[in-house]
């Protein structure tokens, strides 16, 4: 099985990447805490830089 490997995915890619949910992805992107860009009313997750925050964000509890 092949991962996927590019940096910004859609949500339903970033969440079989991530294994979060597609309600968390959609959530922290509508409120800003989960790094995306939108084009077109699509959001495009930046994987990398959430996997970044969320081991910062683990690593300091």
């Amino acid at each position: 099985m092949a991962t996927n490997t590019a940096p910004f995915q859609k949500i339903g890619e970033a969440c079989k990447t991530t294994g979060l949910s597609q309600y968390f992805l959609r959530r922290g992107c509508k409120e800003g805490t989960v790094p995306h860009i939108n084009s077109g009313g699509v959001y495009y997750i930046n994987v990398p830089a959430l996997l970044r925050k969320l081991g910062a964000e683990g690593a300091g509890s």
